[in-house]
């Protein structure tokens, strides 16, 4: 079983993450994958009551209609995962006050987080935020998903995947993650008040051709059986703008390579789906 590295958010005039050495920093980049301590003034309990309830068939958020495909109310097909899945621009619209307040929260996160790779990448940080198409300056999409699974479909609790966007933030009730290394899939325990923190394709791409590049890992939820209490996670996506560039910058802050965001994403969705065939 591989040690999954540990890290910490320090304030000082703004976040900062910290891993307890340098090998720690570059074992978590070279996995994809890492916990992080989550802070006291993290508010994930009203996230976790409100998951719960969505499990209640009755609940009024199931009823928030479907944005296109990724936003919505969602039951995926052939996975047991359902998620409330939205947006940032759409937080106001259909979550309550506490759950806006908890997407600021891990929004605040994700930014430091993007910036300290960006920071040990050697790019120039006024390039930050066209490298991150607009996240590390506080734009981007971000995402705040609400997710259970149901037990009751007989399919994998999540199939294999890298995540398409910047940085995932997983608060998660129980266990069922596995990320794949050593060419096997192999199990991440859920950590008592910690995160579970992993890199995704855009910031795998925006690093390539840096001193200190990121690898986006490939992860999956197996299957959840009925004799299970129901898992829940709290999921932030940090993305760039779905409609903007990236951009691949060298230390010296020239352009080595760009390509735009719905590019990327549908390069990768049809290398997916010829995974799944």
């Amino acid at each position: 079983m591989v040690m999954i590295p540990v890290a910490s958010i320090g304030l000082s005039d703004e976040l900062r993450l910290e891993f307890s050495s340098k090998a720690e920093r570059s074992r978590a980049w070279e996995i994809g994958v890492f916990y992080l301590e989550a802070p006291d003034w993290l508010q994930l309990d009203c996230g976790r009551e409100f998951v719960s309830d969505l499990v209640d068939k009755s609940s009024q958020y199931r009823k928030v209609p479907r944005y296109g495909e990724l936003e919505g109310f969602i039951a995926l097909e052939n996975n047991q995962q359902t998620k409330l899945a939205l947006r940032r621009r759409r937080w106001n619209t259909h979550y309550p006050a506490a759950i806006r307040n908890l997407g600021e929260q891990l929004d605040r996160i994700g930014i430091a987080i993007v910036r300290d790779v960006l920071l040990r990448s050697g790019i120039p940080s006024k390039r930050w935020g066209e490298a991150s198409g607009g996240y590390s300056s506080g734009g981007g999409d971000a995402f705040l998903n609400f997710v259970y699974y149901d037990v009751e479909k007989p399919d994998l609790g999540l199939n294999p995947h890298t995540d398409y966007g910047l940085v995932t933030i997983l608060s998660t009730s129980g266990p069922g993650l596995e990320i794949f290394h050593g060419g096997k899939f192999i199990p991440v325990p859920v950590m008592k008040n910690h995160l579970i923190v992993n890199f995704g394709e855009a910031l795998s791409f925006v690093t390539q051709r840096t001193q200190s590049a990121v690898s986006a890992v490939l992860h999956r939820v197996v299957r959840q059986q009925g004799s299970d209490l129901i898992r829940h996670s709290i999921v932030y996506f940090a993305n760039p703008d779905l409609d903007g560039n990236l951009y691949q910058i060298g230390p010296t802050g020239d352009t080595q390579s760009s390509v735009s965001v719905q590019e990327l994403f549908s390069s990768l969705e049809g290398r997916l789906t010829e995974q799944r065939t």
